[in-house]
């Protein structure tokens, strides 16, 4: 696959996204994996760091509604 920047052979995929992107154009950026609800109803994130984003998607700070799927 060719990365979605430069068109130079891609390295790694965009958690986000999906775009390739090479060597040059990844940036990385933490993200949750899940979310539970942990003892005493506290709720739990588990986070991982440093994965992999290709820069250009806008992965959004709050969660957005979405009733018509429950």
């Amino acid at each position: 696959m060719k990365c979605w920047s430069c068109e130079e052979d891609a390295r790694a995929v965009c958690t986000f996204c999906g775009r390739f992107v090479c060597k040059e154009h990844y940036k990385d950026m933490s993200t949750f994996i899940t979310m539970f609800v942990g003892a005493n109803n506290i709720p739990k994130g588990l986070a991982v760091a440093n994965v992999i984003w290709c820069g250009l998607c806008e992965p959004q700070p709050e969660p957005i509604s979405m009733p018509e799927l429950y």
